[in-house]
């Protein structure tokens, strides 16, 4: 039957078919995820590692993780949405980047990335923080899985990087201590590059905090990727470290971050954009945040 089909085609359309195939064909080589299986997997109290990694780097991811969870339940769990009673969550960690980019084609510039119910990851042992990409993703998996949020781009964003950025002191993510060797920090030198707001508005290393929440104008994602990420995890530090904006922080997360919503919880968008860019000076002027970093892995 499918020969008779065929042959009743005239010779434009079998052309158009062949064609059709060979990109189909060509796509799926191009973007389906590669066949893989784990070497072992490791659960803790909330996690299941699916890992190709080494049993010493499978543990470290696990025990990162679980000081992720505590952190993220102490800081959020009071959001109406947060589940306590959920299975383990689900991780699959790589042994090193080469890997990951070969099961999962067509990547672009991420490093890790979730796509529900798995995180995806890899170990990246060439970089002083070998885990980072990790935790972001894994904020990204909290925030819809535990946390059950409907967040704003910039502020699902600036979440899972505050979050991520974070150092780990003593056993615990210390929140808003900024570790050097993280995605974005390392590019801070991008941002607001000038002494004064209207310089770095003119100069284009500041985005117009409008644009920023909104998702509406400014450069192309493509063009300016780091600067994005720059602009997403700052104003969240801004607004869980500033004195006067963290009261509402929490109702922030709750109400998912729109432009009205920061005006009526934050304040003016104008007046914002001000005080967040004095707070992105003081970050660049900090010596830790200033110091010699690794830039391995960078997007």
């Amino acid at each position: 039957m499918a020969f008779l089909r065929w042959s009743r085609l005239k010779g434009r359309e079998k052309r158009l078919l062949v064609y059709l195939v060979m990109v189909g064909t060509v796509a799926a080589w191009k973007f389906v995820p590669r066949y893989w299986a784990p070497t072992w997997v490791l659960e803790t109290e909330h996690y299941a590692i699916a890992s190709t990694a080494t049993p010493g780097q499978t543990a470290e991811i696990g025990r990162v993780a679980e000081v992720l969870y505590a952190a993220y339940r102490e800081r959020l769990g009071a959001l109406p949405g947060f589940q306590t009673n959920h299975a383990r969550l689900k991780l699959i960690l790589y042994k090193d980047r080469e890997e990951m980019r070969r099961i999962n084609p067509g990547l672009g510039w991420a490093e890790a990335f979730y796509r529900r119910p798995n995180c995806r990851a890899y170990y990246s042992a060439k970089e002083i923080n070998p885990y980072h990409w990790m935790l972001h993703e894994a904020v990204h998996q909290l925030n819809e899985e535990v946390a059950h949020l409907k967040l704003e781009k910039w502020l699902e964003e600036g979440l899972a990087e505050y979050f991520s950025t974070s150092r780990i002191y003593k056993g615990r993510l210390a929140l808003g201590m900024v570790d050097i060797n993280t995605y974005p920090v390392w590019w801070i030198d991008e941002i607001a590059t000038e002494r004064t707001l209207a310089q770095s508005l003119e100069n284009k290393s500041v985005i117009p905090l409008r644009t920023i929440v909104t998702g509406r104008g400014g450069p192309t994602m493509r063009s300016s990727v780091n600067l994005y990420y720059l602009h997403w995890w700052t104003l969240m530090h801004f607004v869980f470290e500033d004195a006067k904006a963290r009261g509402n922080a929490m109702k922030l997360l709750e109400e998912g971050g729109t432009l009205e919503g920061v005006e009526r919880l934050v304040g003016p968008i104008g007046k914002v954009e001000g005080l967040w860019f004095e707070h992105v000076r003081e970050l660049k002027g900090a010596e830790a945040v200033s110091s010699p970093i690794s830039r391995t892995g960078t997007r």
